[in-house]
């Protein structure tokens, strides 16, 4: 912390205290990058679940699995959404549709894969998040962006947005997930636009996380076990999967 601003929060968490003594940089990108089937989403909603203990403010973009998967899977993590109401705002990728569609006050289906509805769906995030005030501010919460380059029309064009978020908008902190294995050249123009970077993976059914880059903090370096039984990142696994393969072929014909 520098004078009166704040520039990275302690998370609460004990491996994430210990990986990053100095704290998680506010109000940067960071984008978690690894194979399929290597636990990225489950980073992101750690992250997430510190950051909610913490006051702050999250935008969950979800992209291949739905409500009901986010709060078991964040209530396993030792988070009850319930008691931050206020504090999320839901934006459900729907590529059936052409624009957004409420489902509640807290909660929308969005055509994420369109540039134009991306931006949209933030704005409509960021208004209703704007109540509820916050020292650390927003979190935007993502993972398997791959997905909407599966778009011949937008997936170019989605990506460039993407890209630009991660390096030019700091009014936000970013923690973003995508699969190393597609769309390969794609997914290394955004990682290397964004202010952090760390690799998941997994090792004999173990989840493992390394840190490449940190803006401005210090952190531990080599590979992490993130502590998760087996049992826990099969059943995860499985879900996600599953939302993928309904997704991309959607996503192709638009």
């Amino acid at each position: 912390m520098l004078g009166d601003i704040m520039k990275a929060i302690k998370l609460g968490i004990r491996w994430i205290n210990d990986v990053l003594p100095e704290g998680f940089p506010i109000n940067t990108s960071t984008i978690v990058s690894g194979p399929g089937s290597s636990g990225k989403p489950l980073i992101g909603y750690i992250f997430a679940s510190g950051w909610l203990k913490n006051n702050g403010n999250i935008v969950f973009l979800l992209t291949s699995s739905s409500f009901e998967y986010l709060r078991n899977t964040i209530r396993i993590l030792g988070t009850d959404l319930d008691k931050y109401l206020g504090r999320f705002f839901i934006v459900e990728l729907d590529p059936t549709i052409d624009n957004i569609m409420p489902v509640s006050d807290t909660h929308i289906k969005a055509n994420l894969v369109k540039p134009e509805v991306w931006g949209k769906a933030i704005s409509l995030a960021e208004a209703y998040l704007r109540s509820s005030e916050s020292r650390i501010g927003t979190m935007v919460v993502g993972a398997a962006l791959n997905l909407f380059f599966f778009s011949p029309t937008y997936g170019r064009a989605i990506h460039s947005v993407i890209k630009e978020a991660l390096e030019k908008d700091k009014s936000k902190t970013y923690f973003l997930a995508l699969n190393s294995d597609a769309f390969k050249t794609m997914a290394e123009e955004l990682e290397a636009s964004s202010d952090n970077l760390m690799f998941s993976g997994m090792k004999a059914g173990r989840l493992y996380l390394r840190i490449a880059r940190m803006r401005g903090v210090t952190f531990k370096k080599g590979d992490v076990e993130v502590p998760l039984s087996a049992e826990v990142l099969e059943n995860i696994r499985r879900e996600a999967e599953k939302g993928k393969k309904d997704l991309i072929p959607l996503i192709s014909k638009i």
